[in-house]
């Protein structure tokens, strides 16, 4: 069974003493919703959504199949969430599961420390030649093989450089320059804490 996670984004969107978080996702009409059905009418917008163990690995120490260092931010649903945030994750009910939340600025410090990364899984033969012969690291792997073609495969172990966060971190880039206004050119990361992601995953 796959694992998918949930992000919603939470920002300090104004400039008030509260500390206070506000949902800062984009919503939209749900077309499934009848009223009758149990869907909301209006669902969030995502703006990440791709089932990329090695990334969940790393935040939550979720299928972390190549022993990767969690960097801990499965510390639990934060209690100072936005009520819009706090209802989506409840409407996920038992199916939600380990919980938490990182800002941009700690995303970025912690992805940046992070030099390399260790994968294992079966890999065609043939690309496990070519990796042999070239370096060129293989970019799709299994955990289990099976069937008529599982001699096709073999069990590799090896290393390569960290890309999972890049996608996260240039969407959460991008919705901070949406919330407050900013140029890319303006940008000097100085509102990087402000902005944060809040996450759950489900089987």
């Amino acid at each position: 069974m796959g694992c998918d996670i949930h992000v919603m984004v939470e920002a300090h969107r104004y400039a008030d003493e509260t500390g206070k978080w506000y949902n800062a996702d984009n919503w939209r009409y749900n077309p499934y919703y009848s009223g009758e059905n149990g869907e909301p009418e209006i669902q969030v917008k995502p703006i990440y959504t791709r089932r990329n163990y090695e990334l969940f690995s790393f935040l939550a120490d979720i299928r972390n199949y190549g022993g990767n260092p969690s960097l801990g931010f499965d510390r639990g649903f934060p209690k100072d969430a936005d009520k819009h945030t706090a209802t989506e994750y409840t409407r996920w009910g038992v199916d939600a599961h380990t919980p938490g939340y990182a800002t941009l600025a700690e995303l970025k410090e912690k992805a940046s420390a992070i030099r390399r990364v260790k994968r294992s899984g079966y890999v065609l033969k043939s690309h496990i030649a070519q990796f042999k012969e070239t370096g060129q690291t293989p970019t799709s792997w299994c955990q289990t093989v099976g069937g008529l073609d599982a001699d096709r495969y073999e069990w590799l172990e090896w290393e390569d450089e960290v890309h999972c966060f890049d996608e996260l971190i240039t969407a959460l880039d991008e919705r901070k320059r949406e919330v407050f206004w900013l140029l890319p050119n303006k940008d000097d990361g100085s509102l990087d804490a402000d902005i944060r992601i809040v996450f759950w995953f489900d089987n």
